[in-house]
């Protein structure tokens, strides 16, 4: 068994160091050479100058050198503070470089740029406890209700969402729902029309029927504010569509803000109280816009 040979030391040459020595060597060859005090003190006051510009020069080099070196500690730290995040970090900033060091200059290099900035604003909406998701992706509506234990409160704008309704998402939507009801769950849905039709009648009467607590009020009863398609589930996460004025869905936006989530609470109890029960008479619209 051969024994591994030893590690020769290495030293880092300080310039400093190296610098300082020779000047030092230079000062006692001046002394020893010179007679004249007074120019070998000037001569000693400037090369003690240059080394003091030396050793500010390198205390400066030596604190960016460890400021750099603690930032990207704390940035290595954080990362590890989530399970999940250096499976993605690593192959992220990995294709990063290859397009810095391969497609530089080019329309790719500006396009990376751009990703990491998307991902930025999206990653600063989180932090105040906003996220979005297309139209149509139901996945975060089914997780919603599916962890529902005790009410969901939500708004309907049939103008925007009635064919949505009969839709194969919309109708797994509804089975969600069905099941919370199962479970014992209180939903409390308003209906915001502008006419009540008999297709109208026929999503709200089964609605009813199975257990929602369901109620109407025609569009100019509301101000425009209140016009919304919005939901509450147990007041810990809220929901808004963002749609054109041609009705057009445009993208769901969620909030887990205790702020957001008591506006939108608050919103909707304003609604409800200007609606009515299915079998009540419907009020006049009174204009409020």
């Amino acid at each position: 068994m051969t024994r591994p040979a030893k590690k020769q030391p290495t030293f880092a040459l300080d310039p400093v160091l190296i610098i300082g020595t020779a000047l030092s060597v230079l000062i006692g060859v001046i002394f020893y050479v010179k007679e004249d005090t007074a120019q070998g003190l000037g001569m000693v006051a400037g090369l003690i100058g240059g080394v003091i510009t030396l050793q500010v020069q390198t205390l400066l080099r030596e604190k960016r050198r460890i400021d750099h070196e603690t930032r990207v500690g704390q940035m290595v730290a954080t990362i590890e503070k989530i399970p999940w995040l250096p499976d993605l970090m690593l192959p992220m900033l990995r294709a990063a470089k290859h397009v810095e060091r391969e497609y530089a200059g080019t329309p790719a290099a500006d396009a990376c740029r751009v990703a990491f900035e998307d991902c930025l604003r999206t990653l600063a909406d989180l932090e105040r406890g906003h996220f979005r998701t297309p139209y149509g992706d139901n996945a975060v509506f089914q997780r919603l209700i599916d962890q529902t234990k005790a009410t969901m409160c939500a708004t309907s704008v049939p103008s925007v969402d009635l064919t949505w309704w009969r839709e194969p998402v919309g109708r797994q939507y509804w089975q969600a729902q069905l099941d919370a009801l199962a479970r014992g769950v209180t939903i409390r849905r308003v209906f915001i029309y502008h006419e009540w039709s008999e297709e109208l009648e026929s999503l709200a009467r089964e609605q009813a029927a199975a257990g929602v607590r369901v109620r109407r009020v025609h569009v100019d009863r509301l101000p425009p504010a209140m016009r919304v398609i919005s939901g509450v589930w147990d007041g810990t996460c809220g929901h808004e569509l963002s749609y054109t004025a041609a009705g057009e869905a445009v993208h769901d936006t969620f909030t887990v803000s205790p702020p957001d989530l008591e506006r939108l609470m608050t919103q909707f109890e304003m609604i409800e109280r200007s609606a009515v029960e299915l079998d009540e008479p419907r009020r006049q619209p009174d204009s409020v816009a």
